[in-house]
């Protein structure tokens, strides 16, 4: 008698704990849904799975499940949903130990960071040994320039001096600190910094 009823109203049973109308639709959509999903995956095994998750899952849900005018069409995308689902477990299950390549993945971040503290300190030391080389009064027109942001009209009224010689003290600063560091990447690192 169950059989003559429309698949909508079955799945209405279904959702009240009918156990006949939840079998009948398993075993009317078994197959629909078996060629279905092998257009998406041909691993069999995956598949029928993924089906009886599926219906192991409306079970579980079935009180709080929308009424269902296609059910066809709600399956089937109900399957592609399960799908995903059960590939995202697989990548998990399969990794051999996902705590393990999350503490991995921690000490790389941390020998990371410790490299790039190191490196820091290596090049600030360098920089300043290099500042070092520079006359007191490049020195002074650098730390004006970089350190406290003033402009050369700035520096040329507070140490007065012309502009044109603020600019040279600058430029033969800029032209030891390059011959001491070797490397022009350095000297624009520092004055990018400040």
């Amino acid at each position: 008698m169950k059989d003559k009823l429309t698949d909508a109203d079955l799945f209405k049973l279904f959702k009240k704990g009918d156990e006949s109308a939840f079998e009948i639709l398993y075993r009317k959509y078994f197959n629909a849904l078996s060629h279905y999903g092998l257009r998406i995956c041909q691993d069999h095994e995956l598949i029928e799975n993924a089906i009886q998750d599926l219906f192991i899952d409306l079970w579980r849900r079935r009180a709080f499940l929308s009424d269902v005018e296609n059910v066809k069409f709600y399956l089937i995308k109900s399957l592609r949903n399960q799908l995903i689902r059960n590939s995202q477990k697989d990548i998990l299950e399969n990794s051999e130990d996902v705590n393990d390549f999350l503490d991995y993945l921690g000490s790389l971040s941390i020998e990371q960071t410790i490299v790039q503290e190191e490196s820091e300190e290596f090049r600030n030391g360098k920089i300043k040994e290099a500042i070092s080389k520079l006359s007191s009064r490049q020195k002074e027109v650098i730390h004006l320039r970089y350190f406290q942001n003033l402009s050369l009209d700035e520096i040329s009224n507070l140490i007065v001096l012309p502009k044109q010689v603020v600019k040279n003290l600058l430029s033969k600063s800029y032209a030891v600190l390059r011959v001491y560091l070797k490397s022009t990447y350095l000297v624009i690192l520092f004055l990018s910094f400040f």
